[in-house]
């Protein structure tokens, strides 16, 4: 399982790609509730960069996180490509039993992609690096 594609400096990249968009996304729903006006009415950052760009900047901090995610280790090697197996593989199961408990729950359940994609990438994340600092 060799994905890592991208150096060691690309997980600088995407942290950073993914705080400055995270704000720029978040930044809306704060500003609403800060000022006290119902949430989704005003706009502040999708009237500034405009409709299509904001959705852009929707995607960006998936894209950080995927850069982030894509990016090797400083010291890689073959117990670190196993941990991040173990990951990958504890992060499916986990979501798979979450999606499994919500249908139980609810049927008329509705998840957007974002989220799904969104939890996953943070799910294995903490899960990565809890087992790299157990093993350390």
């Amino acid at each position: 399982m060799d994905f890592q594609i991208l150096p060691n400096w690309g997980k600088r990249l995407g942290l950073f790609i993914f705080f400055i968009s995270l704000f720029l996304v978040a930044g809306d729903g704060f500003l609403d509730g800060f000022n006290g006006s119902p949430e989704g009415t005003h706009h502040y950052f999708e009237d500034l960069l405009g409709t299509t760009l904001f959705y852009f900047f929707n995607v960006l901090p998936l894209i950080g996180l995927l850069i982030y995610m894509l990016s090797k280790e400083s010291v890689e090697d073959d117990y670190i490509r196993l941990i991040r197996l173990q990951s990958y593989q504890s992060t499916v199961i986990l979501l798979l039993m979450v999606a499994l408990a919500i249908y139980l729950f609810n049927v008329d359940y509705k998840v957007s992609l974002d989220m799904v994609l969104s939890l996953f990438m943070i799910l294995f994340l903490v899960i990565f690096y809890f087992k790299k600092e157990a093993h350390s």
